[in-house]
């Protein structure tokens, strides 16, 4: 609660405003009572537009003039210029909290994503802010603590800016908490797993996979990324179901099918107290032992070595024919094909939009968060 002492009043007069006040009681314009002060037109008006302090003197030759005490100009002029200090200060102190939140959260980005309203003002900025990081009352050092835990909690995984991961990570788990699935079936999950190449490969193959992975208990849908994150996909649990998040940062089919297929192998694989939450960028080289477990076990189930094996010969020209004809041999997809050649640099990546469709068209809408854009 505010203390009345601590409000400040919306508007504070200096001496110009009731000088002029008295100038126009009289009829007086501004080179007249320059002229009766004994001071230059500049300088009357600079005191008539409040820019500098009202001296001794001046206030004397002010009572004067206008039959009043030296003490009522200094007066009037002392408490304005308070007003404009305690202004300056609530301003810096803005300033600074601005600059708390912008630095931890893209605040420009999360407006444009709808995830937060655009501002009025400072006091409208925390109030979002409080509500979106879910505490009480507005801390930078609060932010600061959240980031800070996340930090420590995701050096492991992440080479991209943490703090607006963190920031990703907060709106992803508002989201998971707002989805009802069944209960998760670990098993039903694996099995799903060991069949997802064969869902590459059938028309409505992706909700089909979708389907099951809500029957399976893992709530799915699409969050685009949050600048300089550069994320393509996440896992993690909301309470006792695992959650993996898309974001369609790169809108291919393989893409996709790869992303899932990796989050799937870090539910399955390494998600526990201790990894409470893993966030991805899968066009970074990593040294990490579970980033690269997870790529092998997602490499495996979309049978990557099997399309290596089978097009071994055929690497130095291959036509769409040869990939047709290895897609219905291993009931894969084309573009996990591409995928998979391109991935283990047996060809140029400038070939990756073969068979590669806008896979964002091709996910229900219902698992498109709003601020999704096709």
């Amino acid at each position: 609660m505010t203390h009345i002492s601590e409000l400040r009043a919306a508007k504070k007069f200096g001496p110009g405003y009731f000088i002029r006040e008295q100038m126009e009681v009289r009829g007086w314009v501004q080179q007249e009572l320059a002229e009766i002060l004994g001071i230059s037109l500049k300088h009357l008006n600079s005191i008539l537009l409040d820019k500098q302090p009202l001296t001794t003197d001046l206030a004397r030759l002010l009572s004067k003039v206008f039959g009043t005490s030296p003490q009522y100009w200094l007066n009037i002029d002392n408490d304005y210029r308070l007003w404009i200090e305690q202004g300056m200060e609530d301003k810096e102190n803005a300033v600074a909290e601005k600059a708390a939140i912008y630095s931890h959260m893209p605040v420009r980005d999360m407006v444009r994503k709808g995830w937060i309203d655009k501002p009025a003002d400072i006091d409208q900025l925390k109030k979002q802010v409080t509500e979106f990081w879910g505490i009480e009352e507005f801390d930078a050092a609060s932010i600061k603590n959240v980031i800070e835990c996340f930090l420590r909690k995701s050096d492991a995984y992440n080479q991209f800016n943490a703090s607006y991961s963190a920031t990703w990570l907060q709106m992803a788990r508002k989201v998971a908490s707002g989805l009802d699935v069944n209960v998760f079936d670990k098993k039903a999950l694996e099995s799903l797993y060991g069949d997802i190449y064969a869902l590459t490969n059938i028309s409505g193959g992706i909700g089909e996979f979708i389907t099951e992975l809500k029957n399976c208990g893992v709530k799915f849908f699409v969050l685009p990324h949050l600048e300089k994150t550069y994320l393509d996909g996440a896992a993690f649990y909301d309470g006792e179901n695992p959650v993996v998040v898309f974001t369609g940062r790169h809108k291919r089919i393989d893409n996709f099918w790869f992303t899932v297929a990796h989050e799937i192998a870090h539910i399955l694989l390494h998600l526990d107290e201790q990894t409470p939450y893993i966030l991805d960028n899968l066009k970074e080289e990593s040294d990490d032992d579970i980033e690269n477990e997870a790529n092998r076990t997602a490499s495996e189930k979309l049978r990557h070595p099997e399309i290596l094996e089978y097009l071994k010969g055929s690497l130095k020209y291959l036509p769409r024919t040869k990939i047709e004809e290895c897609s219905r041999h291993l009931n894969v997809h084309p573009a996990i094909i591409i995928g998979a050649l391109a991935y283990n640099k047996t060809i140029s990546y400038k070939n990756i939009h073969l068979y590669n469709d806008n896979v964002l068209e091709l996910i229900p809408v219902k698992y498109l968060h709003e601020s999704v854009v096709v």
